[in-house]
């Protein structure tokens, strides 16, 4: 896993399972260090989380994941894209909330839930971009 920061964090997410703990901790220092607070954070990486999952998955691609996050002083964005088959049409956007005795399918709603707005295309792939708006802290 690569990452460039410049004012920005970039990195690429190889096509395993293993890689999302070191995605979540690179993205969790750089959130950190540009002050995101700290529940904020957490549903930011939660939803990161659930993207790449979901695209190492059911993505079907062989390259890797690319992924861009951006903090400013009101927003947080969050840019997935794999170069795999999409999200299946049948799944309903935006989702539906899971079943309580539901095995799995909590993903994208969850991420449809944390996120302030979330916005997707797939035309060679599936590209996911999501943003948190922050809240100042109260004094």
């Amino acid at each position: 896993m690569q990452a460039t920061i410049n004012n920005e964090l970039r990195l690429v997410v190889p096509m395993d399972i293993c890689s999302l703990a070191d995605l979540r901790w690179r993205t969790w220092a750089y959130l950190a260090a540009t002050g995101v607070a700290p529940g904020m954070l957490d549903d930011i990486l939660i939803a990161l989380h659930e993207a790449v999952a979901n695209a190492l998955q059911h993505s079907g691609a062989s390259e890797a994941i690319a992924v861009r996050v951006k903090a400013t002083s009101a927003s947080v964005l969050v840019e997935v894209a794999d170069q795999g088959r999409g999200i299946d049409t049948a799944v309903s956007i935006p989702p539906k909330p899971p079943s309580l005795t539901a095995e799995k399918g909590r993903g994208l709603f969850m991420i449809w839930s944390l996120m302030s707005s979330v916005r997707f295309s797939h035309s060679s792939g599936t590209h996911l971009v999501m943003v948190k708006e922050l809240f100042p802290a109260r004094s």
